[in-house]
Order: C-alpha cells, then sequence, then structure tokens
C-alpha cells in the first residue's frame, strides 16, 4: 500500500509523516501514538523518522505549523470576506478564532512542552512568526479603530501584546480544565472583557 521510502522526495516523504500522523492522533489521541507507530503506518524505518524529528514533540511543533499556515489563511481570507463589518466585529472574531485555534492544539501543545527543556534554548514565542503575524493583525484593527475614533487612546502594540499573552497556553489550560470553562465560554468572557469595553 505504501510507497517505499527510497521512491519519494523528502517533501513527499515530510508530508505523508505529518499527514499519517495527523490521523493518528486525531484517531487516538496524541499520548496513545508512539513514533513507531507512526513510522509504520508510513511505511518508513524508526531510523528515517528520528533523523527527521528526535521525539514527538518536534513532531508535533511541524503539524503545528503546517496547521498554523491553514490557520492563517482562515484569518486572512475573513479579513478579506468582511471588510463591510465594524472593527469591534472583526476584532471579537479574531481573538475568537485565536481562542478556538488554541482549544483545537492544545494537546499537541502540551506534548510540545512536554518535551521542550530550559537547556534547548528554543527559539522564544515572541520571535516568532505566529506571533508576528497575530501581532501585527491585531494592531492594524487596533489602529484602524483609532483613527476612526472608535475607542479611547490607548498603545496598540502593548494592547495586541496583552490580548496575545492573556491566551498563553498554561492560562487556557486553568480556564478550561481546571476552572471548567467551555471553548465558546473563554471567547465570549474574552471580548467581553477586553475588547468591548474599548469601544464603549
Amino acid at each position: 500500500m505504501t510507497v517505499p521510502e527510497q521512491g519519494r522526495t523528502k517533501q513527499e516523504l515530510s508530508k505523508a509523516i505529518l499527514h499519517t500522523a495527523n490521523h493518528l492522533f486525531s484517531e487516538h489521541g496524541v499520548e496513545s501514538v508512539s513514533m513507531h507507530q507512526i513510522a509504520k503506518s508510513v511505511g518508513i524505518g524508526q531510523g528515517t523518522l528520528y533523523r527527521r524529528y528526535s521525539n514527538k514533540g518536534d513532531l508535533c511543533m511541524d503539524m503545528m505549523k503546517e496547521n498554523f499556515d491553514l490557520f492563517i489563511n482562515e484569518i486572512d481570507e475573513y479579513m478579506k470576506a468582511n471588510v463591510q463589518l465594524s472593527v469591534q466585529e472583526r476584532l471579537n472574531m479574531v481573538m475568537r478564532k485565536i481562542i478556538a485555534f488554541i482549544d483545537k492544539q492544545f494537546k499537541w501543545l502540551g506534548v510540545v512542552q512536554s518535551f521542550n527543556k530550559p537547556e534547548d534554548h528554543k527559539a522564544d514565542f515572541f520571535q516568532s512568526p505566529p506571533y508576528l503575524y497575530l501581532h501585527a493583525t491585531i494592531c492594524r484593527l487596533l489602529n484602524e479603530a483609532l483613527e476612526s475614533g472608535l475607542i479611547h487612546s490607548i498603545d496598540p502594540d502593548y494592547t495586541a501584546h496583552s490580548f496575545i499573552s492573556v491566551q498563553s497556553p498554561h492560562t487556557y489550560r486553568q480556564l478550561r480544565y481546571v476552572m471548567g470553562y467551555s471553548c465558546e465560554d473563554i471567547q465570549d468572557r474574552f471580548c467581553s472583557t477586553f475588547i468591548d469595553p474599548l469601544f464603549r
């Protein structure tokens, strides 16, 4: 069924690994799937898989990058298709989408964190493309609101950073799994606490 390892380009092999891991994680849960199971399902040796990904955390990080690229496209398409909506509506929806993305990716984030040791000196999230993209998108909306006189004088850079920081995985886990809020509850409370008061 599977294409021989040597018959695939590096790009095709990477795509096959990510697609297979995504399917297995969705079906069985991230914690239940082993690297051996992934390699076997892709039709490659474990050595080949480990040369690309030293552990499941690295694999999850790559999968999240692919998923974040899709998420960026979703945000961009939403922004282009809804220019007629008010800034408040668009800002609310962007934050709702960010929170929904965190909810969907949360288990993978947990795996990434469990494999991420302080001595590895991983790149700072606040310098990463996901953060920079989200910060710029939120800043644009806040600047539009300021220029239109819809909100009180604020610092868009600081506010955008705060919006993203409030939704850290640690904070989200506390809200979702310890305090018992649903994803929708968190979305509603974020918007009513942090966004809507700016426009009053």
